[in-house]
């Protein structure tokens, strides 16, 4: 007898075991039937979706990033499982941040300014750009695949031939640093998550990494609403049904968007490492899901054996 969920989740990241346990609960919660499938499963997942053991309406795929045999499942998800969290095509190609940066720029969204640099496999020791326009100080880093959108400040020319051979492979992403104003004394630079159509605030200092719930009374007080806006535009833009993304407010009052789409999302909790979400705002992201799930599952056309 086939086994079907509403949800199957893929996963094989230690840290993600209890951001998939709490989605499990919000799943229950909402008498949907969820399936997680970790790391040891993940070798007879594709054989399991063709020949129709196992059957979904949705899936979330937070393994394939991974590559190689990460990934050797993703062709049997696209066959036999009608809807995607998010899809794959549309987060290959916001892996791209420079491919990103334009689209920002191009609807209307202040990013700073970028420099793009071939890979080093290209090119060891490329010609020197004009690094005036960039202001001093700017970030250096790959422009693609995961890693932190916020790392020390660069100054120099031999900083970057130096940094760009962590990943030889990969072009380099120049970018102008933005040094955020202060907000009651805080530094305003923000997370705001994004779960199939709601938004979850963060103060995220970029210094400390340590990430706040932001409070009604301080969404207030200063206007962050805008935020909401600005990652509903990135989300209609993108495609993607679950992100994150930062901003900042720089020192001319100018909201820039720093690193646009972080996905897969870091959900480890607050509670558990000190750069984590807090746990409630990872507990109300996998309600949203859940939510979302049951509207679209019970839409969604019933899988082929």
């Amino acid at each position: 007898m086939a086994l079907t969920a509403d949800l199957l989740i893929i996963w094989a990241w230690e840290y993600d075991a209890d951001f998939v346990t709490m989605l499990m609960e919000a799943c229950a919660r909402h008498g949907l039937h969820a399936v997680a499938c970790d790391e040891s499963e993940l070798p007879a997942l594709p054989e399991r979706l063709e020949r129709g053991e196992l059957r979904a309406r949705v899936a979330l795929d937070r393994a394939w990033d991974w590559g190689d045999e990460y990934e050797r499942h993703v062709a049997a998800v696209q066959r036999h499982v009608p809807l995607l969290i998010n899809d794959y095509e549309h987060t290959r190609r916001i892996w791209n941040k420079f491919t990103v940066h334009l689209d920002l720029i191009t609807h209307g969204l202040h990013a700073p300014y970028l420099i793009l640099l071939p890979s080093y496999y290209h090119d060891p020791n490329p010609a020197p750009p004009d690094l005036s326009v960039l202001g001093g100080r700017f970030s250096v880093k790959p422009a693609h695949g995961g890693g932190s959108g916020v790392l020390q400040p660069a100054a120099t020319w031999r900083e970057i031939l130096e940094r760009r051979q962590a990943w030889p492979a990969d072009e380099t992403i120049l970018q102008a640093w933005v040094e955020p104003k202060l907000l009651g004394g805080r530094r305003a630079w923000f997370r705001v998550f994004y779960a199939c159509g709601s938004t979850f605030l963060c103060w995220a200092d970029d210094r400390t990494h340590i990430h706040e719930p932001v409070t009604p009374q301080e969404e207030q007080r200063y206007h962050l609403s805008v935020l909401r806006g600005m990652t509903q535009h990135i989300a209609s833009l993108s495609g993607l049904n679950l992100f994150s993304t930062e901003f900042a407010l720089d020192q001319h009052n100018l909201w820039q968007v720093c690193d646009a789409i972080n996905e897969p999302c870091d959900f480890r909790l607050k509670s558990k490492a000190d750069n984590g979400v807090p746990d409630a705002i990872v507990k109300s992201i996998a309600e949203r899901i859940a939510s979302w799930v049951k509207r679209k599952a019970r839409a969604a056309p019933q899988t082929a054996a």
